[in-house]
């Protein structure tokens, strides 16, 4: 719909397409032929009852009857959007808030005017003199955004509106509401450090620092994933020297995190050594080749001669639950993992003093597992 109500020029102009005259149209609808004329001049509008009579007698839709049309709401909203764009990424809510607040009674069930509403007058609590009404008033406007991101199906938006209002609720001293928010969109884990951070807030400091030893465990897993995942993209695009660089960067990582009791890093990182090392031959570095090859033995013999998956033998876990990092239906077998890279990976350096080094004390290692009854082959 425009600014200024256009409804008495379509009602002339379409009364003159038709070729009626004003008492037709007063008759049909049931006014007089003086209200007709008072909507053609502007001095008046028709009775929203009346609108689908009026519609019907030119056999339009209200819509053009009331000259809108989505495009044009679409385009004027863009325009508010664009007018606000730099304002709320300056966090000038002095210039958004009266433009959002106007908006808003347009349209009251715009998310991104109810989302960017709720986060100035957010923004502006911390130096207004109704710091306490202002964050109120920023949950408000954010459960309304939260109600119309139900109602579009946005899981996502709906994920962090409700942060969102978490924030708030701390902003105004209730931090156990706050805590008990995040709980609940918790699933993903996504907000831990958030939820560490406002525990501590509250004095409860071993529970806060236990969910960041996990957080921090979780980062360097997934790290460890993804840099992993990105050495073969490096591998297929023949960029050799930034694989390598990749692969010691995750292999550094997990080294990191390996502690006096072996521990599930270095099932971990004995993989990634062997890795490593085969990609040095392949590229004719023997020298590095040996030495990642050495490292990638000294921690599966370690690791099976005492192995443990228990998170708090892991570097900066301790005093952690001793439950298992990873789910497995038994133990594995480093060793025998790390036997199998070299018979396949090195054989042609089987003669080597190195190699045979090596082998035996994997084999070794592995043997011990067995007459444990731990492993069997």
């Amino acid at each position: 719909m425009n600014n200024n109500l256009n409804i008495g020029n379509k009602i002339a102009g379409y009364r003159h397409e038709k070729g009626a005259t004003q008492e037709q149209l007063a008759d049909y609808v049931g006014v007089s032929v003086a209200a007709v004329s008072k909507w053609e001049t502007g001095q008046s509008y028709p009775d929203i009852t009346l609108l689908p009579s009026i519609a019907d007698f030119f056999e339009v839709s209200i819509d053009s009857l009331l000259d809108y049309t989505i495009a044009d709401n679409e385009k004027k909203l863009k325009q508010i959007y664009d007018s606000i764009f730099e304002p709320v990424s300056n966090g000038d809510y002095n210039t958004v808030l009266p433009i959002t607040l106007a908006a808003l009674k347009k349209y009251p069930n715009d998310l991104y005017l109810l989302e960017t509403t709720a986060a100035m007058i957010s923004g502006r609590a911390w130096t207004s003199e109704t710091k306490e009404q202002d964050f109120k008033d920023a949950i408000k406007y954010y459960e309304q955004a939260l109600k119309c991101a139900e109602t579009k199906g946005d899981t996502f938006k709906v994920l962090w509106i409700k942060k969102d209002i978490a924030y708030q609720h701390d902003n105004l001293g209730d931090t156990e509401t706050a805590i008990k928010k995040l709980n609940e969109i918790n699933d993903s884990q996504a907000f831990t450090f958030e939820i560490a951070r406002l525990k501590y807030k509250i004095g409860e400091k071993a529970e806060a620092k236990q969910l960041v030893q996990v957080q921090l465990w979780h980062n360097v897993f997934n790290l460890y994933r993804v840099s992993g995942e990105l050495c073969k993209y490096y591998h297929d695009e023949g960029n050799f020297d930034m694989m390598l660089e990749c692969q010691k960067y995750h292999i550094g990582l997990m080294a990191d995190l390996t502690n006096d009791t072996p521990n599930y890093a270095d099932d971990l990182v004995a993989s990634s050594y062997s890795d490593y090392a085969k990609n040095l031959k392949n590229l004719e570095r023997y020298d590095e080749m040996w030495k990642n090859l050495e490292k990638a033995v000294y921690h599966a013999v370690r690791f099976d001669k005492n192995s443990s998956y228990k998170i708090n033998t892991i570097k900066f876990m301790e005093g952690l639950d001793n439950g298992n990092t990873m789910s497995t239906s038994s133990e594995r077998l480093i060793s025998y993992g790390i036997l199998n890279d070299m018979r396949e990976n090195f054989a042609e350096f089987a003669g080597d003093s190195r190699y045979i080094k090596y082998y035996e004390e994997l084999d070794a290692a592995k043997k011990t597992k067995i007459e444990a009854g731990i492993w069997t082959e």
